[in-house]
């Protein structure tokens, strides 16, 4: 985590013009999240350590969800706040962390279709036989993860079924339905045991009432650490989560 003076430093506009427009109320989370990666927030770019610069916007503001999510950019990331904490119901009405922009997990976790993505096998539940899963190693991810398997194996031996066998880490493909890249593709999401996991694809579809089995203990353990869970999705997807600090309050 930056200290305070640092993110103020780098909320700090780099030319006059801008210096007239605030910084968004996000900018903030998103320094503190990928300290030594992203380096400053202007009026209209996200600009990276290594000098690469984003466009926050690539036009008017998506009018819809189904836009942003088909349409993204960096600032329509941040439309829906995520929930971190909150009660597990009622069901969401969002898909807060679900819009995601692919040239922003590009410059930060590399491109898989190139061999760009660091990665490291993490142990899954040693304590309890859980075999390991592949995550990346950049922005300090695995050591993230590593942190939730403690909190996890700490819980009652009942809630295992819903952590073992796990369903995978890093994997280089699309979305289902769509051809955008999977966070999976980035090495920075995990899916838990299937076999107790509710999907809105498997429940009908477009429209599918919400359902979940998953205790709040095991979420909480994974925000705790920068991870946002599918289950706070109205395209509900308990088995998964990914890490995305960004979208959490700065620890």
């Amino acid at each position: 985590m930056r200290h305070p003076l640092a993110l103020l430093l780098a909320l700090t506009a780099s030319t006059p013009a801008a210096a007239q427009t605030p910084a968004p109320p996000w900018a903030t989370r998103l320094l503190a999240a990928y300290p030594g990666l992203v380096s400053q927030v202007t009026a209209s770019e996200v600009i990276l350590s290594n000098g690469t610069r984003l466009p926050r916007t690539l036009g008017p503001a998506a009018a819809t969800e189904a836009e942003r999510q088909a349409h993204p950019d960096i600032d329509a990331m941040f439309v829906d706040p995520y929930p971190a904490g909150a009660p597990l119901s009622p069901a969401p009405a969002t898909d807060p962390g679900r819009t995601r922009y692919e040239p922003f997990f590009d410059a930060i976790y590399g491109d898989c279709r190139k061999g760009n993505v660091r990665l490291r096998d993490v142990a899954w539940l040693p304590g309890r036989g859980g075999g390991s899963i592949r995550v990346t190693t950049t922005n300090h991810v695995a050591e993230q993860l590593e942190a939730v398997i403690r909190d996890l194996e700490k819980l009652p031996p009942a809630m295992t079924r819903y952590l073992f066998p796990h369903s995978g880490g890093y994997s280089c493909r699309a979305i289902a339905g769509t051809s955008q890249r999977s966070m999976h593709s980035y090495g920075i999401a995990v899916d838990l045991a299937s076999g107790q996991a509710d999907y809105w694809r498997w429940s009908g579809g477009e429209g599918a009432r919400y359902r979940n089995r998953l205790p709040a203990a095991i979420v909480a353990a994974f925000e705790r650490h920068g991870f946002i869970w599918g289950g706070r999705w109205r395209h509900f997807d308990t088995m998964h989560f990914e890490y995305r600090p960004e979208l959490l309050p700065v620890r």
